[in-house]
């Protein structure tokens, strides 16, 4: 119905310039950092190392590992892999591992145990009276020392001095789905920064913490800058890796859309589906909702594969489509936003049988602006804000902005025969 009463705004093909820095040579560069905190004063000859890895597709995530693993070794430890990620891949030991494998971390192609298990157990509590929980192998004859590892960035559900990072990766990813309720539960009444820093201090403190090493990633997903941390320095030296990480964010080049158009979201993308920094909604309750951007409507189109159905994020939607919905693994999806305490976020938007209709349907509800002449942002996901389309009510602000390039001219918005439109 909206496919065809709808008429649709011209749209044209942009270019935003983001220049920023990276690191070219990333086994030399972690190697050289590494060895600056002297690994043989922090690792013994025949202890077992245990290296963090969580569920995020963190640039050069393969590359980096292999470095901490051959630098454990070195010096006469026994490495593993310990998964960390809270309650995804299902919560279970096996789902662990897979989620692992599909980024290319394996005992396989390691070359060392990968050690997973879903179970956790309480080792104290903090001055505020919030529980700690660990994965259980932290706390046997399996392992004697811990190096956590973990990308610092903004996070999709509040901002603060910490964020996602180090703290994060001890209080929800070594915490396993148990740790991870917990804190997500507390966070409900005390907040996320207050909730997550706490108990991640606790965990630094507590565990046999060797040293931290965390990385901050460009607009490209390329690493730009990366830091390894004695266990007293973690706290003050994140929040600098924080504000250096928020430098490079991508965003949208214009403060209020009437619809934003988004190809895919996932969680290999963001933890929220979709980064909440970029559409401006987080869904979280307590959570003061970003001033800007201010967009009217999103519509989601798909989702990708590497998120294997879990749709985490797709409540942030106002609308989406029934390819999306058919490949829904809704436990996956539910067990991931109640461990969250967000069920806002596993909420189905209006759904339609093809993305002409779904995107007719939000031109729709925008208010009295006709619907040729609405603020339109197509973009492939809210990782990839470089080349967009913007619709031609927007044109003007193209030409008159200092980083922003009209790479074609207004054509009509693209769709093929099943009512797809055309990918970026």
């Amino acid at each position: 119905m909206y496919a065809e009463t709808v008429k649709f705004p011209k749209m044209a093909k942009v270019r935003q310039s983001i220049a920023q820095p990276a690191i070219t040579e990333i086994k030399n560069a972690v190697s050289e950092e590494v060895k600056r905190i002297n690994m043989a004063d922090r690792i013994k000859p025949g202890e077992k190392v245990g290296i963090t890895v969580g569920s995020r597709g963190i640039a050069n995530l393969k590359a980096i590992v292999e470095v901490l693993i051959d630098e454990v070794k070195k010096v006469g430890g026994e490495p593993f892999i310990l998964p960390a990620m809270g309650s995804h891949g299902g919560g279970t030991a096996q789902g662990q591992v897979e989620m692992l494998r599909s980024l290319g971390i394996s005992a396989e192609t390691m070359n060392v145990p990968v050690l997973a298990c879903s179970e956790a157990s309480q080792i104290g509590i903090t001055g505020q009276g919030i529980p700690v929980y660990v994965n259980d192998i932290t706390l046997s004859e399996q392992l004697d020392k811990l190096i956590l590892f973990n990308r610092v960035k903004e996070h999709t559900e509040f901002e603060g001095e910490i964020e996602s990072g180090i703290h994060k990766i001890c209080a929800i990813g070594v915490g396993n789905p148990k740790g991870a309720l917990t804190v997500h539960q507390y966070a409900l009444d005390f907040g996320y920064e207050k909730t997550i820093t706490e108990v991640g201090s606790y965990i630094i403190q507590h565990l046999p913490v060797a040293f931290a090493f965390a990385s901050v990633e460009n607009y490209y997903h390329e690493t730009a800058h990366i830091k390894a941390m004695l266990p007293d320095e973690i706290a003050s030296e994140e929040k600098g890796l924080l504000n250096l990480a928020k430098t490079m964010l991508g965003k949208l080049p214009f403060e209020e859309l009437d619809v934003l158009i988004v190809d895919e979201m996932g969680k290999n993308i963001s933890g929220a589906g979709m980064d909440t920094n970029v559409i401006g909604r987080i869904l979280v309750f307590g959570q003061k909702e970003p001033e800007k951007p201010i967009v009217k409507r999103i519509v989601v189109l798909d989702t990708t594969e590497e998120s294997h159905g879990m749709a985490t994020g797709v409540g942030l939607a106002d609308f989406t489509t029934k390819k999306l919905v058919d490949k829904l693994d809704l436990w996956s999806t539910y067990f991931n936003c109640i461990t969250a305490q967000s069920p806002e976020k596993g909420r189905l938007p209006i759904y339609f049988a093809t993305e002409k209709e779904s995107i007719g349907a939000a031109l729709t509800c925008i208010g009295v602006t006709k619907p040729e002449n609405a603020r339109v942002v197509h973009i492939q996901n809210t990782n990839e804000v470089e080349i967009i389309e913007v619709s031609e009510s927007l044109v003007r602000e193209v030409k008159e902005g200092t980083n922003l390039e009209l790479l074609e001219e207004l054509k009509p918005m693209q769709f093929d025969d099943q009512g797809n439109i055309f990918r970026i």
